[in-house]
């Protein structure tokens, strides 16, 4: 039974890095696109934004699945993975910057959810 909480909440982080990746790309080329017309309207036309809001819906969706069946003080820690995520996908996509202390940082995350996955 356990097996499938860790299913659930990597569904949902992938889900969750995915739609912020979107939401950046959409929003990055509305930025960049300032020309007229309202903010608000170019954001719920935009395909990026709308394709990262349905991803981000579909990870709250396993995000609740895994609630259903785990502990929060257990499986709450493991959010912090879409950090990870973020970062790594940040560096790929968009080409930012990844500090050493960055690094250092994502090892403290990866070595806290291995305590707690074994907890």
């Amino acid at each position: 039974m356990a097996s499938i909480i860790f299913v659930y909440i990597a569904f949902s982080t992938v889900f969750s890095i995915s739609a912020q990746l979107l939401l950046k790309r959409g929003m990055t080329a509305i930025g960049q696109n300032s020309g007229s017309g309202s903010l608000l309207m170019k954001i719920v036309t935009s395909p990026w934004v709308i394709v990262g809001m349905v991803l981000y819906g579909t990870g709250v969706i396993f995000w609740l699945l895994a609630l259903s069946h785990g502990e929060l003080s257990q499986i709450y820690p493991f959010s912090s993975l879409a950090y990870v995520g973020i970062v790594i996908g940040s560096y790929f996509l968009f080409h930012e910057r990844v500090s050493l202390l960055r690094v250092i940082g994502i090892g403290i995350i990866i070595c806290g959810l291995i305590a707690i996955g074994l907890s």
